[in-house]
């Protein structure tokens, strides 16, 4: 008798509970994509803690079921490989989508169609229009610095297929090559150029492959780059990365004996070297067009690098919070995403970018070096990153960095309406115009319009914005935010600037 009242008991509670449920498909074949995973994310209110969303896996039919939801707002979001995520209720793939009221004795039903991740395909091609196997071949964004975002290689009849990509503008770019014969094709942009002024744009689309992206490499003559490892005990293995812009390659060889990379084009490089399964590491820019055998790396333990904090507008330390985290950059790809340690912490040399946190009513100002203004190769037509501190850690022992913290600052807040009502969960988008009040903020930020539609930033550097509120994107862009004619508001220091927005719907 017991067992059955708690059985009835939890028959009772299951019923006055929130139900989420309904069905994943493709968007192409209009078929179930099972094994795709559902996020339901709560939307939190101003001044509360953001709750731990709730996962679950999709059946083999494509269906997927949440039960027993607590009230409240929720965004519902479904994830696959290869598939862009997909929110309910956005106009584009690229949305955030909008939040779904459950209550206590709601049962929610919807489907949720996903878009195949874009692609780009075409063909390496010699000078009689001959396709050529095994060349690695870049999508970089059409924009500077470039930097590879994927790739492929070239198969038996020289098509490529760069999958996975976000829909965008893309150049195509083919990697240095030796031929069977000895003939070297140096990196090339599609069709045939060596400079992105004239380079070929790719636009890729989601559910589409994008064709005939065709490349026609350049020949020419590669090089060959090495040098001594000059660390000890001699014989001790060495992993040597060498990157530039078409990638990056590593070998390995001894203290005290000489490494080599062969097949290199004119440009510039960056080399790393680390002691396997040591603390040491050195570091060296090359700029290569010719071969080069005296491009010799020192080993030493890493640098200890000092980390003073100021007060903007004084000259000597000031005891303020900050919490610094970076991450390592070389030519190819960004490393992974660390904290720093304060005062001080051993760091690889070579160039960082980072990113500075300090305490409410505050922000950090600049983030320097002796040498963070230190171009690669001396080379001034490399720009700076626009979201984040370059600063430069040299191979020597010892590195000195400044972190400047100015508590000038100035808040937006508002409300966010659509047909004049109020609207819940909606994104917030906040870009700031100025370069460094950007690389302070760590680019655009972000912020959810509460139950009642009201919405707040805090902690802002003075300056001008531009703002958006919008279900149907999940990051913005300059060329974004003028599609979306968006407001633009002046944030003065200790003042509150008020911007009510309207909500914006992708046509």
């Amino acid at each position: 008798m017991r067992m059955l009242l708690l059985c009835w008991t939890a028959l009772l509670a299951a019923a006055e509970a929130g139900v989420v449920q309904g069905v994943v498909i493709e968007n192409l074949s209009g078929r179930p994509l099972a094994r795709a995973r559902v996020r339901l994310q709560p939307v939190p209110k101003i001044g509360t803690v953001a709750q731990a969303p709730i996962h679950i896996r999709v059946e083999r039919s494509g269906r997927f079921t949440f039960l027993d939801v607590p009230a409240g707002l929720y965004l519902l979001i479904a994830e696959r490989e290869g598939y862009f995520p997909c929110a309910y209720g956005t106009r584009r793939p690229s949305g955030q989508g909008k939040p779904i009221e459950v209550t206590h004795d709601s049962s929610f039903f919807t489907d949720l169609r996903m878009f195949r991740k874009a692609a780009i395909t075409g063909r390496v091609l010699d000078e009689n229009g001959i396709g050529i196997t095994g060349v690695q071949v870049f999508a970089y964004r059409s924009r500077l610095p470039v930097r590879p975002v994927g790739s492929g290689i070239s198969d038996d009849r020289g098509v490529y297929r760069i999958h996975g990509l976000e829909p965008g503008k893309y150049w195509i770019r083919a990697a240095a090559y030796t031929l069977d014969d000895g003939t070297g094709l140096l990196p090339t942009f599609g069709p045939e150029s060596r400079e992105t002024r004239e380079a070929r744009v790719q636009e890729a689309r989601l559910d589409a492959d994008t064709i005939e992206a065709d490349v026609r490499p350049e020949i020419g003559v590669l090089f060959h780059l090495g040098g001594l490892l000059d660390c000890a005990p001699t014989g001790a293995p060495v992993n040597v990365t060498l990157s530039s812009e078409t990638g990056k390659r590593t070998m390995q060889a001894g203290c005290g004996f000489s490494y080599t990379f062969a097949g290199l084009a004119p440009g510039l490089y960056e080399i790393l070297g680390e002691k396997v399964g040591g603390s040491d590491a050195g570091y060296l820019e090359v700029y290569a067009d010719r071969d080069i055998t005296s491009a010799s790396v020192t080993l030493r333990p890493l640098p200890e690098v000092s980390f003073e904090v100021r007060r903007a507008g004084s000259s000597g330390g000031a005891n303020i919070p900050v919490v610094l985290t970076g991450y390592r950059r070389d030519l190819s790809e960004i490393g992974a995403e660390r904290e720093v340690k304060l005062p001080q912490d051993h760091l690889i040399p070579g160039h960082w970018e980072m990113n500075g946190t300090a305490g409410p009513g505050q922000f950090v100002e600049s983030i320097l070096s002796p040498y963070s203004f230190r171009r690669r190769g001396s080379r001034a037509d490399l720009p700076q990153p626009l979201d984040s501190f370059d600063v430069f850690v040299e191979y020597q022992m010892f590195g000195r960095v400044q972190i400047v913290v100015s508590e000038r600052v100035g808040q937006i807040g508002g409300k966010v309406t659509s047909d004049a009502k109020e609207v819940a969960g909606a994104p917030v988008f906040l870009w700031p115009v100025a370069d460094n009040a950007r690389r302070s903020l760590h680019g655009y930020v972000q912020v959810l319009s509460d139950a009642g539609g009201q919405y707040h930033f805090d902690s802002l550097p003075p300056g001008e914005y531009r703002i958006l509120s919008t279900f149907d994107l999940s990051e913005v862009d300059e060329q974004a935010l003028d599609e979306a004619q968006a407001a633009s508001v002046h944030v003065n220091a200790s003042q509150t600037a008020n911007q009510d927005l309207t909500l914006w719907t992708a046509p």
